[in-house]
């Protein structure tokens, strides 16, 4: 799910402003966790009381949003150097 979730994030940061990126990749994060804790992707190992599932999601999320915000930094500055 993390890979189905940074391609999520990198669609949403190449096709949409910032802005909206940056919702889009709290949103798809959520369910990608929901889907691996609770949903079809469940495994009976993973155990969502624990610091050992949350803290590597926090981290994809983490890796997430620094895609959205390199992403849009590398658009503006190639606009920029367009103009």
């Amino acid at each position: 799910m993390d890979i189905v979730f940074l391609s999520i994030v990198i669609i949403a940061a190449l096709l949409l402003p910032r802005s909206r990126a940056l919702v889009v990749a709290p949103a798809a994060w959520a369910i990608c966790v929901a889907f691996v804790g609770w949903g079809p992707a469940n495994n009976s190992d993973v155990h969502t009381t624990s610091l050992g599932f949350w803290v590597p999601w926090a981290i994809v999320l983490g890796i997430g949003l620094g895609l959205v915000l390199g992403i849009d930094a590398v658009r503006r500055r190639r606009r920029a150097t367009r103009a």
